[in-house]
């Protein structure tokens, strides 16, 4: 059972590690092409755009709430 638990915990890092990563690299891209933009075309902070941070973090609380009620995460 420690094992399972373990591969499970390692798991969930290599997943967060992913993500922080994919997020890292969007905002490097957003980066560039914010410098790209012309003057007059349309900013992003205009839009209501949801952040990767945004997706990660609503990915993590449905990953969550899943583990609670099927009794993953309660049971531990």
């Amino acid at each position: 059972m420690g094992r399972l638990f373990l591969f499970v915990v390692l798991l969930a890092a290599l997943v967060v590690i992913v993500f922080v990563l994919i997020t890292i690299a969007a905002r490097f891209l957003d980066a560039g092409q914010k410098m790209l933009r012309s003057t007059n075309g349309q900013i992003k902070e205009g839009l209501m755009v949801p952040t990767p941070f945004q997706k990660i973090t609503y990915a993590a609380l449905i990953v969550l709430l899943f583990g609670v009620a099927t009794g993953w995460l309660g049971g531990l």
